[in-house]
């Protein structure tokens, strides 16, 4: 799960092309730009057909719909993704995007679309009371490169970090009993462990709520209202909760408990 941060960012960018209201463009060009990663079920991601599926696909053909333009999807790697956005190369991204002080400093963003929080994986038979990222002081924690959560293990002194591309290895690696826990989206947790079957299981939900949200390109007041009530019909009119439902099991329209 790739929640994306200020890092990418570490190069100031500068955009290429001269700006113009992001709305009257999509219009003209009666499509939307979406940029995903495609690698990230139940999100976003490829089905056995080869077909682009997952609940942002689902959604960002919604949006494009109360849009009314077409929806187009731009598979890009990582580093590509916001400053991408950033630049107009696309027009928005549908990949997980959590607000944070430092992106909203680069991008607007619509209002969140999901709510979501960091959760463990662990070994079926764990006994340790691993409640808290405090818990693993001395003691191995898996994480997938790129993800947000790392940032909240790296806060923590005296943990043993250790990155991978995706979450099969890290998986197998919690249920060998060659790490001690994987952290990772509570969102994917049941997906991940379903699609492991492995003796694994959810552990606990640790660290603050994550508000997902769209990034588009700063300064676009009515591309932001037009997308905004987008969301808000979706909303009010209870697809995007079916949506969740269906991928998630889950509303992940509301924030979860604490």
């Amino acid at each position: 799960m790739r929640f994306l941060i200020g890092a990418l960012f570490a190069a100031s960018l500068l955009s290429p092309w001269a700006h113009a209201e992001l709305m009257d463009e999509v219009s003209d060009r009666n499509e939307l730009r979406i940029a995903i990663e495609a690698n990230t079920p139940p999100f976003n991601f490829r089905d056995s057909t080869g077909q682009l599926s997952g609940f942002e696909v689902e959604l960002g053909q919604m949006l494009a719909r109360e849009l009314d333009v077409h929806a187009s999807f731009v598979e890009v790697t990582t580093e590509d993704l916001l400053p991408g956005v950033q630049s107009g190369k696309y027009d928005i991204a549908l990949n997980q995007v959590a607000l944070s002080p430092e992106l909203q400093e680069r991008l607007d963003f619509s209002t969140p679309y999901s709510y979501t929080r960091a959760q463990l994986i662990v070994r079926q038979e764990e006994k340790r009371l691993l409640q808290s990222l405090e818990a693993f002081k001395g003691h191995s924690l898996g994480f997938v490169q790129g993800s947000s959560f790392a940032a909240q293990a790296k806060a923590v002194e005296g943990v043993d970090l250790r990155g991978y591309q995706d979450t099969t290895q890290p998986i197998k690696e919690v249920a060998d009993d060659q790490i001690d826990a994987l952290i990772s989206d509570r969102l994917l947790v049941p997906y991940a462990i379903r699609d492991s079957k492995l003796p694994v299981t959810e552990g606990a939900s640790v660290g603050p709520v994550l508000s997902l949200a769209i990034p588009f390109q700063k300064g676009s007041p009515a591309f932001q209202s037009a997308l905004d009530n987008a969301l808000q019909r979706v909303k009010a009119d209870g697809r995007l909760a079916e949506l969740s439902k269906k991928w998630f099991g889950v509303d992940a329209t509301v924030p979860p408990k604490p």
